[in-house]
């Protein structure tokens, strides 16, 4: 998938939503992230199309196994930011926001230099 910002947040937005509540529909997604229903509807076309995410016969919002991949690896740079950024003193709310910014604008390459860094070797992939 092409990097796209707004879909890789519609896509972490999914994966927390599930990590708390194993089942999502766009209305959850929607207020989560304080959008619109037709942005969410248009956002999960395009992940649909893109083969990221489907629906079951209930409009509940599934991952394939590369958007789940994808919105794991999304989740997992977004949170060694905000972590990172509160570990120098940056308030959570302001950590947050920028790892949100952050998370989209690193490699893979650099993300796994800053985990090594961070964490040692342990936890570098």
């Amino acid at each position: 998938m092409e990097k796209n910002s707004s879909s890789e947040d519609y896509m972490k937005s999914i994966l927390i939503l599930q990590m708390k509540n194993e089942k999502v529909r766009s209305v959850d997604v929607a207020e989560q992230m304080g959008v619109t229903k037709p942005s969410v509807s248009s956002a999960m076309k395009k992940l649909r199309e893109r083969k990221m995410i489907f629906f079951d016969k209930d409009g509940y919002i599934f991952f394939t196994d590369e958007g789940k991949a994808l919105a794991e690896k999304i989740y997992s740079k977004h949170s060694l930011l905000s972590k990172w950024l509160m570990s120098v003193g940056v308030k959570k709310d302001v950590a947050d926001r920028e790892a949100c910014v952050m998370e989209h604008a690193i490699s893979d390459e650099t993300y796994k230099c800053l985990e090594s860094y961070i964490f040692g070797n342990a936890h570098a992939n």
